[in-house]
């Protein structure tokens, strides 16, 4: 049984995405997202439906901007940690009723789809006219959820899969650059280091390499951003209005 200090460092290191934790594994990329969301939530509104909430670690960043919260997510996956989504679905048959809710969120998730548009399709079905949709389309994520990571996005691909389903683009919020895809193979070969019965001795010195090389990465990634080249993209879409008779 893990002792307070074990479980405080748990907690420390391993907790839920902050702007200024850097010293947590992907902090060059967490933050970033949490910097897009913080700009897109003014969208939010009333019901939110997380889709692939895993744990809910982006939830907070919504409190004062939507009236609800409900996660849904896989029954089993490496991202629910002791978090347990309201709901357990896949994405492409959500077990909702038209028009339930008034915002949809889809993190880190959209990639493991091979049929991206039956999602958006759902996305259409379960939100009211006039919804709002808070979707990240990956560009340039490391393969991470094999053997099911089946897609990546350029905005244009983003902006013609929502016209065809339906969603009106209203904001495309860029997360992270070329730099930060590099840091994160970095971080990545640091991650696989601090591993096994080491990870006494290499623990501290890993967290600390985290911490210079994540904020160096950072720091390059504004002076060198291209739009053109990003991690992902989070769109903020609408459902559109059904068409008068």
């Amino acid at each position: 049984m893990a002792g307070p200090v074990n479980g405080a460092w748990r907690v420390l290191t391993r907790g839920a995405p902050g702007r200024w934790s850097v010293w947590q594994f992907n902090w060059l990329i967490h933050h970033q997202v949490i910097a897009a969301l913080r700009r897109a939530r003014r969208h939010a509104h009333g019901a939110l439906l997380d889709v692939g909430c895993g744990a809910k670690p982006f939830g907070r960043w919504f409190q004062g901007h939507v009236t609800g919260y409900l996660g849904v997510d896989l029954g089993r996956g490496r991202y629910l940690g002791f978090g347990c989504p309201d709901a357990f679905a896949r994405a492409e048959r959500l077990p909702f009723r038209e028009a339930a809710f008034d915002t949809l969120l889809g993190l880190s998730m959209l990639e493991q789809l091979p049929e991206p548009a039956r999602l958006l399709r759902e996305a259409h079905r379960v939100l009211r006219p006039g919804g709002i949709l808070l979707l990240e389309f990956p560009q340039m994520v490391p393969l991470y959820a094999e053997p099911h990571d089946y897609l990546r996005f350029t905005r244009v691909g983003a902006a013609w899969l929502l016209e065809h389903d339906g969603f009106e683009m209203l904001e495309v919020i860029p997360i992270g650059g070329l730099m930060t895809r590099v840091g994160l193979s970095a971080i990545a070969v640091l991650n696989r280091v601090n591993r096994g019965p080491w990870r006494l001795v290499t623990e501290l010195p890993v967290r600390a390499l985290y911490v210079v090389l994540q904020l160096a990465f950072a720091g390059l990634d504004r002076i060198m951003f291209d739009p053109r080249e990003v991690v992902a993209n989070l769109v903020v879409a609408r459902r559109r209005e059904p068409a008068r008779a």
